[in-house]
């Protein structure tokens, strides 16, 4: 990634402000004299400090370094920078495999329900009536016939043509569940290309049913977020794809190669 001194300066300036921290406080708990930012500050040269300052920094501000060299918390939201810093949170615990994450079925096979309706809850299923053939065939007359499950993007809810290439879900306390979800508009001629691709990350909760949007990658409007969001999903499959030993699972490995 690219150093940017003033970026990165500005920052732990606005992080310790925000998290009502002293400058030289962070500056004595990081091994550093007081006044080292300011003078970093008034360097003309685009100095990088050392590796240790910045991984005790960005442990003091509860970021990570790749947040602090990469983000810009100075030009963002208060909504912004909460979503800034629990996907960076996100984007630790995945690459340390404190999070679990895995390859959800359901682009490929969607549950149904005994009464017809999807158990997924990013899916609702998309019914017409029968013709006047099938209802004179049919014992109950008026039924709605599910003709297939689609999904149903919080995002965009006016698309019903929206396919999701990937869907990646982790399990929280609670039973809620975080969905991190690569979503594309099919092209005009199937099977051509897709017309635009987006990341959706939201969470479901049990016994609501419409999902909690957190945030999404915009085709339309790049925003601050893309970028991260965009790192999240490629540690996800970066994990999916390799496989995880659960602490009982490498204790058992353990006992058995001894």
């Amino acid at each position: 990634m690219k150093y940017e001194k003033n970026r990165f300066i500005n920052n732990i300036y606005e992080l310790a402000k925000r998290q009502k921290l002293r400058i030289g406080d962070l500056e004595a708990r990081c091994g550093v004299s007081n006044g080292y930012l300011a003078r970093l500050r008034q360097d003309e040269k685009n100095t990088a400090p050392g590796a240790d300052f910045l991984m005790n920094i960005a442990s003091q501000l509860s970021v990570s370094v790749d947040a602090l060299l990469s983000f810009d918390f100075t030009n963002s939201t208060g909504a912004e920078q909460k979503l800034l810093i629990y996907m960076d949170r996100l984007l630790r615990d995945t690459q340390t495999r404190k999070l679990i994450w895995q390859r959800d079925p359901a682009p490929l096979s969607v549950p149904v329900n005994p009464d017809g309706s999807s158990a997924h809850p990013l899916f609702v299923g998309k019914g017409g009536f029968l013709s006047e053939e099938e209802m004179a065939e049919d014992e109950l007359p008026d039924t709605v016939m599910l003709s297939e499950m689609v999904y149903r993007s919080v995002f965009h809810p006016d698309l019903d043509d929206l396919s999701p290439s990937e869907i990646y879900r982790c399990p929280f306390p609670g039973q809620k569940v975080l969905y991190l979800v690569s979503v594309v508009e099919p092209g005009e001629i199937v099977p051509g290309p897709a017309r635009w691709a987006e990341l959706e990350l939201v969470m479901a909760l049990p016994g609501q049913p419409d999902p909690i949007p957190f945030v999404h990658t915009d085709h339309d409007w790049p925003g601050c977020l893309d970028q991260t969001l965009t790192r999240l999903f490629s540690a996800v499959q970066d994990a999916v794809a390799h496989p995880h030993l659960s602490p009982e699972a490498s204790a058992f490995i353990d006992d058995y190669l001894k």
